[in-house]
């Protein structure tokens, strides 16, 4: 087998990892670990496609070659895109998955544990990480409003709704929600918890992955963005 035939076989297994990791993943043909894998296989199969196209192209003994030296490059470029991308988003990401606008006294989860399976993670939240969170995202703190606690949860309820979360549960001054990553599907739940004050309401978020040590930083850009958009949003 010559390089130029190597090269392009690695660039459709990577392609085709990155095909059925996810998928697999996502529709729970398998374990989540198992996506893991397939996907970070995917993205150094590509890397060494891309690198061997380029590297070799230009002296390719025959017009075939070439063109399955080219062919490589397109092919594995999916896969090194999607692999970077998720490095990329979760650069400096502290290693853990629930944060809390609150972290001495975080909201708590009522329905979400009945969603979650036996080998999901915990929802009893871990006080270790609250220096991790606190040196990662100084700036996640509790919302505080001049409005009602009912009209606090109003425009928290379609706030969530315009951000593409899932309403599952919600009484006075507590919602529930959940919420999928685009690639794998992985399903973080959400608490938010309204409570009144003086001059109106006050109002803390947590965040938390159902699976995995670390979240690349979703939940708290999650929480981020709800903030910046309750506040900016009359």
């Amino acid at each position: 087998m010559t390089i130029a035939a190597l090269t392009l076989s690695l660039a459709t297994a990577s392609l085709l990892l990155l095909l059925f990791g996810t998928a697999g993943a996502r529709f729970d043909v398998f374990g989540y670990q198992v996506g893991l894998l397939m996907f970070s296989l995917a993205g150094l199969l590509s890397f060494i496609s891309i690198s061997a196209s380029a590297l070799f192209t230009r002296r390719a003994k025959s017009a075939q070659q070439r063109r399955q030296l080219s062919n490589a490059a397109i092919i594995a470029l999916p896969a090194i895109v999607f692999f970077s991308f998720s490095i990329f988003q979760g650069a400096g990401a502290p290693l853990i998955h629930d944060v809390s606008t609150d972290t001495q006294n975080p909201p708590i989860f009522i329905k979400a544990p009945t969603l979650r399976k036996p080998g999901d993670n915990s929802l009893l939240y871990k006080t270790a990480n609250i220096p991790l969170q606190q040196q990662a995202y100084p700036t996640l703190t509790t919302l505080i409003s001049p409005l009602s606690v009912a009209e606090s949860q109003s425009k928290a309820y379609k706030i969530a709704s315009e951000m593409g979360w899932l309403v599952y549960y919600q009484h006075e001054g507590h919602i529930e929600a959940q919420a999928g990553s685009f690639w794998f599907g992985f399903i973080d739940d959400i608490s938010i918890r309204i409570q009144a004050t003086s001059s109106g309401s006050k109002i803390d978020l947590r965040s938390t992955s159902r699976v995995g040590k670390g979240d690349l930083g979703a939940n708290a850009k999650r929480l981020m963005a709800f903030i910046d958009h309750f506040s900016n949003n009359k």
